[in-house]
């Protein structure tokens, strides 16, 4: 019932009452009736005064509520819009600095060319048939004799001097590092094996003869060159085998002989038969690497497990000899189960935490997965475990990978996104991944204590991450500046040479 209408009812009431009261009062004036009736009167007339009060105040109440909730809705609304503004202003903030580090990971700064890692990318979408890879010689003594600024003046000069040479003529440029270029053609180009020759040839010969002049000083410049017409993704390789074999015989040109490739054939079947002996010898090891937390060192160290094969003479072989055969070979998941099972040993042995790398290979591979879970099922601390995401530039289907990491989870696995930073897709990774670490690529530690650019990369990427409740690693921290830098930025985590090299984890607790 509203307000209005308990206020007709109570004065309804009351006027029956007082009526009553009345009519009593001429009936038996004189008789104690009417000092009764005047009382009960007197007595609802009071009520009835306090009634309407209260229900007045409750009103006024009821109405102050009302403002002060309509106050907090527009308070709320206005917290929203400039939550919005604020999220849309990131957003635009870290496009930006995507677009920024995507970039410098496809273009060299110094000459604006195609880099090794656009040229790679771009083996795979293009069939490229044809590659000579280009040295400056003597490089090294333009730096020494002429200072560094004439260097990357040289190199400058000389991307524009091949970019000229290559127009109209449907051939690729890249600057693949150093001194080093490449000249590419891709399959169906109107270039055979022996004019490609003949114009790489031509090239150098106007390199050698050209003029080149900077504030009066004349660079007598000249130009190696490593050919090769096979290989598909390894043609850079074979080039480059080709360029190391033209500076020994200090000739301009070297092709590569595809009597090479028996030569390398024969190498990975040597390089198969020591993996297969090793895994039948329990020689798969792994050494470990400390990650240390950079301002809490209450926090326990965390080891970062690494595969090696274990040689007879005690020399370890480092995985990017072998890890490719194996999965030409299929029997990748034999060494991803050796690895995970060495890192739960040391892990539940000394209840430290420890970390292991998991690839995309081994995610699309149900085989490895059901090994991988049942082997996690024998284990009473999977919560000292980490898995670091390898490959994360090619996730391709997103729903496997995220219920990985689900079930990851599930057992008290931490995930960490390796490479952060090397490629565009990782932000999107830790916006779609529960993901509890990054790590950023060397390519950005490297070089941060120097490189202004490089600095102010991690610098968003660990604002951003710090947001999302995500902690950092970095990665290749080689001395004193770096750790210096990276702590001054607020990084979490670190690892690298200058923090502890990869060792058996008996020495390194022991040291």
């Amino acid at each position: 019932m509203n307000f209005r209408a308990r206020t007709y009812i109570t004065f309804a009431f009351s006027f029956i009452l007082i009526t009553s009261a009345l009519i009593l009062s001429q009936d038996a004036i004189d008789s104690n009736v009417s000092k009764i009736a005047l009382i009960i009167f007197l007595t609802i007339f009071t009520y009835l005064v306090y009634y309407i009060y209260t229900v007045k105040m409750s009103h006024n109440i009821l109405k102050l509520h009302l403002k002060e909730a309509q106050a907090g809705e527009k308070r709320q609304e206005n917290l929203q819009k400039q939550l919005l503004k604020h999220n849309t202003n990131l957003e635009n903030e870290v496009s930006t600095k995507v677009r920024e580090i995507h970039e410098k990971r496809y273009t060299n700064i110094l000459t604006g060319l195609p880099n090794r890692s656009k040229l790679l990318e771009e083996s795979s979408t293009y069939k490229f048939d044809k590659m000579a890879l280009l040295n400056i010689d003597n490089f090294q003594s333009v730096n020494d004799v002429h200072g560094e600024e004439i260097g990357n003046v040289t190199l400058k000069i000389t991307a524009v001097f091949l970019q000229k040479q290559i127009d109209d003529k449907n051939l690729f440029l890249y600057h693949v590092g150093g001194d080093e270029f490449a000249i590419i053609a891709k399959e169906g180009n109107d270039f055979n094996k022996e004019i490609f020759i003949e114009f790489i040839e031509e090239v150098l010969q106007k390199y050698k003869d050209e003029d080149f002049v900077y504030r009066e000083k004349k660079l007598n410049l000249m130009i190696s060159a490593g050919i090769a017409f096979s290989g598909r993704k390894k043609m850079l390789a074979y080039a480059d085998m080709a360029l190391k074999d033209a500076k020994k015989r200090n000739v301009h040109i070297s092709v590569f002989d595809d009597q090479e490739l028996e030569k390398i054939h024969k190498s990975e079947m040597e390089s198969h038969k020591k993996l297969l002996h090793a895994l039948d010898n329990d020689d798969v090891i792994s050494l470990f690497q400390p990650i240390i937390h950079i301002k809490d060192g209450s926090k326990p160290t965390k080891y970062e497990s690494l595969v090696r094969i274990k040689e007879d003479d005690g020399e370890y072989i480092k995985p990017f000899s072998f890890l490719d055969i194996a999965k030409t070979n299929r029997i990748y998941n034999k060494i991803t189960k050796a690895v995970l099972t060495n890192t739960l040993d040391v892990a539940s042995k000394y209840n430290i935490p420890c970390s292991l790398n998991i690839s995309l290979t081994d995610i699309d591979d149900k085989k490895t997965m059901e090994m991988f879970f049942n082997t996690l099922d024998t284990y009473p601390n999977n919560e000292l475990l980490t898995i670091e995401l390898l490959e994360t530039e090619d996730f391709s289907n997103y729903n496997d990978v995220y219920k990985f990491c689900i079930k990851i989870h599930s057992y008290g696995i931490k995930i960490a996104l390796d490479d952060f930073g090397a490629g565009y897709s990782n932000f999107a990774h830790i916006l779609n991944l529960p993901v509890d670490y990054i790590k950023i690529d060397a390519s950005l530690i490297s070089n941060i204590d120097k490189d202004k650019n490089s600095r102010v990369m991690v610098e968003t990427i660990v604002e951003l991450a710090h947001k999302l409740n995500i902690e950092t690693i970095a990665e290749y921290v080689s001395s004193k500046e770096i750790l210096d830098v990276i702590t001054e930025i607020g990084i979490d985590y670190a690892q690298g040479f200058y923090i502890g090299k990869p060792k058996h984890i008996e020495d390194l607790l022991s040291a």
